[in-house]
């Protein structure tokens, strides 16, 4: 990197994206873990995919593999999956179970809830008590499976989940099912992922199976702001459930994040190609009311809610330039495949979109990479972005003042 952090920050321009070495230099990405992405709450998985003790997933973040798993008591534990012995890596598998957690090299025993419970053959001063796994932080909000890898500087969950929980809450994720995953490799840096998922500017072009799902896309270029009336009529309609409606934004400098329930198509009960059921209503919905919720979860995480199925983000920075994206699809626990809901049907909104991202992202990158590449400038309709970028900034500067950073139109 030829000039530094702080010269090229100084240099930015407001409601411009970001110099060539942003989203290509190898040490500004190492930057981003640290001074960034390592205080985030960080989604994983949805709970239903380790149901019984012993089950356990492991995850690979920043550089760093985290074991979840279902302890004896029921609950969720994550320890970091490094051996307290010589540091092996202890479960290689992305999905498994088991009773206790062997080290494959020396066989040093854990309990499920990161106890050392047999070290071979050690010195008579040896105290297991004092060589348990590293516990990594660990939270569950209505079923999704958050972690934090900074035991220092996290973010509050306390604070982010009372801010979402009653956005959450209706659509029943706490008795949801995985009806199918998929992961989408982006060949493009993090952040150019991000910039893309924070903006709609680039939705009529770019997508038009979802601009066919969502009014609001074509009403937003026509006016910006232009869908606020209809939004505020719906509420009208829907007075009375109980339920959000509307848009809230969460001041909060280490993980922004904001909420919003807001009418998709006329006429579509859900986020489907032809806008009929996906599947059994879940949660407290006894009918469609034409609506879907969208959380936007800090930089990493994003939730995507209708009636009858739920679909979740989890971004994943792989080196400077991959990130992976990985969906689930959530239906009702009860649901049959193929009776009740067909994949095809619920996962056809978001997987055609992604892939469409893939491919626009990836092409984004290639021009970045380019001698010719410049900083532009954002439109008004990337205010989403302009905000993401600004937040940004601050964090890599270590800054902790609080940002707004969505403003829906």
């Amino acid at each position: 990197m030829k000039k530094s952090i702080n010269q090229l920050i100084d240099r930015q321009h407001p409601g411009s994206s970001l110099e060539q070495p942003f989203y290509n230099d190898d040490e500004i990405y190492k930057l981003d873990i640290k001074n960034v992405l390592s205080s985030q709450w960080q989604y994983v998985d949805h709970e239903s995919r380790i149901p019984n003790v012993g089950d356990y997933i492991t995850y690979e973040f920043a550089n760093e593999s985290i074991i979840i798993v279902r302890a004896k008591d029921g609950k969720l534990r994550a320890h970091f999956n490094v051996c307290r012995h010589r540091g092996s890596r202890i479960c290689s598998e992305e999905v498994g179970n088991a009773s206790k957690l062997i080290c494959p090299y020396h066989a040093w025993v854990f309990d499920l809830d990161g106890t050392l419970k047999n070290a071979r053959q050690m010195r008579d001063d040896f105290k297991p008590e004092d060589h348990g796994l590293h516990p990594c932080k660990i939270s569950v909000i209505e079923g999704l499976i958050f972690i934090n890898i900074n035991e220092n500087d996290a973010s509050d969950i306390e604070q982010l989940e009372n801010n979402v929980r009653s956005f959450i809450k209706p659509h029943g994720l706490t008795k949801a099912k995985i009806a199918h995953t998929q992961t989408y490799t982006v060949n493009a840096n993090w952040k150019l992922v991000i910039e893309n998922f924070r903006e709609c500017y680039h939705c009529s072009p770019s997508h038009p199976e979802y601009a066919s799902v969502n009014a609001y896309v074509h009403i937003g270029d026509r006016e910006l702001g232009g869908y606020i009336p209809t939004v505020e009529a719906w509420k009208k309609d829907v007075e009375g459930t109980d339920k959000e409606t509307g848009f809230k934004n969460f001041k909060y400098a280490l993980q922004p994040h904001h909420a919003w329930r807001m009418p998709i198509r006329d006429g579509f009960k859900t986020a489907t190609k032809d806008g009929a059921p996906a599947g059994p209503l879940m949660g407290d919905f006894k009918e469609y009311d034409n609506a879907e919720t969208g959380i936007f979860f800090g930089a990493l995480s994003y939730f995507y809610l209708n009636n009858d199925y739920a679909t979740t983000f989890r971004v994943t920075p792989v080196s400077t330039n991959q990130t992976k994206v990985t969906i689930n699809w959530l239906v009702h626990e009860d649901a049959a495949e193929n009776i009740d809901y067909d994949v095809e049907h619920v996962k056809w909104l978001w997987h055609v979109t992604t892939l469409q991202d893939a491919k626009i992202v990836n092409e984004n990158q290639i021009g970045v990479n380019s001698s010719r590449y410049e900083p532009g400038p954002y439109s008004e309709r990337e205010y989403g972005t302009a905000d993401f970028i600004s937040w940004y900034l601050a964090r890599l500067q270590g800054k902790q003042e609080e940002r707004i950073i969505f403003r829906k139109s």
